[in-house]
């Protein structure tokens, strides 16, 4: 890539958590790589408020543009701007306002400016956008700047969801549980694997109308940049190229830094979890986090105390108000004790046994704590990504999209066992006596745990060496910056 010519780089994340994570995690690899690119992270204006506290140690690089955004204008509450703060069933009312014509003609209006500002000093403009705002190719071919469509899923979840999405409808006559993908005939999937506004879509629902305007949009991109390694996943990377059409560059694991936080703090901080992990012995500690989108079931809250007081281990639960409570409720504040089985908090505490964090956990400190040895999860793929990276077993409990996928991924690996998937009302119960067996089989002194951890170890020796200079990961992405660096000069 020319030395002497400048870039400038847009970051358009959509508006959930664990994708404003991967976006800061991939601003901080792209100025590693070019020091010199002029890096803009855009989304509307209460996202890029928290957007700047969360990235505090990045502001010598990092600039943040709002894009106006009236949440009421699209059948939002007043101040609702994000996934954590919407109810999982109107989650598609989000969804369709990020695609909304006044969103796209304010991002127009951005690029257009950014490009005239940088035409006149010579720099080159490239849009890096999350999937669910494939639009954003029709903005970057209109204006002339080169595209790609950062995906923070992994390969192999992403390009069964994609697949899913293209090849509707899924609704089967009883017993007919399990079918391959059309276009990738050598996976299978189980209908217990699809939620069910995935599995009752028909093509002309809203779901379904999305996803298609976005996947077709995303046809467009100039690349693909995704946050997993070649190592890891051979298959699913092969099966994304196929699907797409265009260079795929894996560029990660893109794991969030310790030291990065969120405004949305539980009623533990870093220091009173530290303090609790160090009193407890190594790798003896279960921690238990659903996401900060997801939960479980009342019913299966409840199976799920019981059961890990069955245990008898330590543990640490990031809780949250089970599905389909209101929202206002998920940072802790109004935490009813009826969704625990009676007396269970207080027992924990008394026995000095569980920790439960209503709201917002230190995850990653939690994951590099030497006492955790387990983690309960389902399996988003940021989560998986930081218990690798941080050598912690995985028992996976997926819950929606990609989660299925990437459980499923996680023990062909040999890195965990399923205990239960699904949240739904036809899902099934939670076998109390199942989670004892499974945390027993992951955590405990047994051939089988031994054969978990080891496998764990490798992933996490692979993880760091791809990362270092010469790493294929690092080394894909200066291809991409170089190769796109071309491109941008072409097209401008």
């Amino acid at each position: 890539m020319p030395s002497d010519v400048s870039f400038r780089i847009v970051l358009f994340p959509f508006p959930a958590q664990g994708h404003f994570s991967a976006f800061l995690s991939l601003a901080a690899h792209l100025h590693d790589a070019q020091p010199t690119a002029d890096i803009t992270i855009v989304s509307t204006p209460r996202n890029v408020e928290d957007l700047r506290r969360r990235s505090s140690s990045q502001t010598r690089y990092l600039r943040f543009h709002a894009l106006p955004f009236a949440p009421a204008e699209h059948g939002l509450p007043g101040d609702i701007e994000s996934t954590d703060a919407v109810p999982l069933l109107h989650f598609i009312t989000l969804f369709e306002a990020t695609e909304s014509r006044s969103l796209q003609d304010s991002f127009d209006s951005f690029v257009r400016d950014l490009i005239t500002d940088a035409g006149a000093d010579g720099a080159r403009v490239c849009v890096i956008a999350d999937p669910f705002l494939a639009w954003t190719t029709d903005v970057a071919r209109r204006r002339g700047a080169a595209h790609a469509i950062f995906v923070s899923c992994g390969a192999f979840g992403s390009v069964v969801f994609h697949s899913l999405w293209n090849h509707l409808p899924h609704l089967r006559a009883p017993g007919d549980d399990a079918f391959c993908l059309p276009d990738h005939p050598e996976v299978t999937v189980h209908r217990s694997q699809l939620p069910p506004y995935l599995l009752h879509a028909d093509g002309t629902d809203r779901w379904s109308a999305h996803h298609r305007r976005q996947t077709s949009a995303g046809y467009d991109t100039d690349a693909i940049l995704i946050s997993t390694m070649e190592e890891l996943e051979t298959t699913g990377l092969r099966m994304l190229r196929k699907t797409m059409g265009v260079p795929v560059y894996p560029i990660g694991p893109l794991v969030r830094r310790r030291t990065e936080h969120s405004d949305h703090i539980g009623d533990h901080n870093d220091d009173d979890v530290k303090r609790w992990l160090d009193t407890r012995e190594e790798r003896s500690v279960l921690y238990i986090s659903f996401g900060s989108n997801n939960s479980l079931r009342p019913d299966q809250m409840v199976d799920l105390a019981m059961a890990l007081e069955l245990t008898g281990r330590p543990f640490i639960w990031a809780i949250r108000p089970p599905f389909g409570f209101d929202i206002e409720t998920t940072n802790g504040r109004e935490f009813s004790a009826e969704w625990l089985p009676e007396g269970f908090e207080e027992r924990m505490r008394a026995k000095n046994i569980g920790l439960l964090i209503h709201g917002w956990a230190p995850q990653v400190s939690i994951l590099a704590h030497a006492s955790t040895g387990a983690f309960l999860s389902h399996c988003g793929w940021n989560s998986v990504l930081e218990s690798m990276a941080h050598g912690v077993p995985i028992i996976a409990w997926p819950l929606t999209a990609d989660q299925f996928f990437n459980a499923q991924m996680l023990e062909e690996w040999g890195a965990c066992v399923e205990v239960s998937r699904g949240n739904w009302p036809d899902s099934p119960a939670l076998e109390r006596e199942r989670v004892v067996e499974v945390v027993e089989m992951v955590m405990g002194i047994t051939a089988k745990a031994d054969k978990i951890r080891q496998s764990v170890k490798e992933i996490q020796g692979m993880i760091g060496r791809t990362l270092e200079d010469g790493g294929s990961s690092k080394t894909a992405l200066e291809e991409f910056l170089k190769l796109h660096g071309h491109i941008m000069l072409m097209k401008c």
